[in-house]
């Protein structure tokens, strides 16, 4: 099993946030993001849509706007 952690990161030149992926104990992030987000809040708000949006949930009771239903 694979650990990945997402961390936010505040660009003092723009006052914009960007994140750092890294993968179980690798000390360097395995990618970057660029400083395009507003707030930590955008930035997770947008990592978690794009994640119910390439991992939805198939649960038969559940609704999944990625195929209309």
């Amino acid at each position: 099993m694979a650990t990945i952690r997402i961390e936010t990161v505040a660009d003092a030149a723009t006052g914009q946030v960007f994140a750092e992926v890294y993968r179980d104990e690798f000390p360097e992030p395995i990618m970057k993001s660029a400083a395009a987000f507003t707030s930590d809040d955008d930035l997770v708000e947008q990592v978690v849509e794009m994640l119910r949006t390439h991992f939805p949930d198939h649960f038969p009771f559940v609704e999944d706007p990625t195929i209309g239903v």
